[in-house]
């Protein structure tokens, strides 16, 4: 049984009779319970995760805890997610004449839910790389600091020329490039 289609029927068939005849059907529709059981599920995670640290709240207080949430949250946004959540985009595109699939749509109107996770694991490659800069020890005499701030410095040039060449892909008259 294809409800969504069925449900399209009906609703088209309901309005053309009403449009031609001045009769309203009323069409009865199945509850979404969606938001509910999502619901549901938050408060049992939320309650499971206070049941297991009892009554230790402390990690509630701890920076890093915020912090990784924010910018978790501030990928998510600055990818596109919600724009594309809001208008219902489809997740990539498969050519019919060559069966080839695309994860990145070429025009700039319009954006795949796929390329908003690249924009988003790109975006946080970036950050991590400025992490491992700032975060290198002081003490310049360890090689570990230096190939973590060389580490740090190379992801930041890699994925940010990454990131540009995704923009040029999407606006191909823009003129700047750094390594692809």
């Amino acid at each position: 049984y294809q409800r969504r289609v069925r449900e399209a029927v009906v609703s088209t068939q309901s309005t053309g009779v009403k449009d031609r005849t001045d009769i309203g059907i009323e069409v009865i529709r199945p509850p979404n319970y969606t938001n509910a059981i999502l619901l549901g599920v938050f408060l049992f995670a939320v309650s499971g995760t206070l049941l297991i640290k009892g009554n230790s709240l402390d990690f509630l207080y701890k920076w890093k805890y915020w912090a990784i949430t924010s910018m978790f949250i501030m990928f998510a946004m600055t990818s596109g997610q919600m724009w594309l959540h809001i208008r219902g985009a489809p997740f990539a595109h498969v050519d019919r004449n060559s069966g080839r699939t695309s994860f990145i749509h070429g025009g700039s109107n319009a954006m795949f839910v796929a390329e908003s996770y690249i924009i988003a694991i790109v975006n946080g490659v970036i950050a991590l790389g400025f992490i491992m800069m700032a975060d290198a020890p002081k003490d310049q005499t360890t090689l570990n600091s230096k190939y973590m701030s060389y580490g740090g410095l190379a992801l930041v040039v890699v994925f940010f020329s990454i990131l540009l060449a995704i923009f040029r892909m999407k606006h191909r008259a823009y003129p700047y490039s750094l390594l692809f």
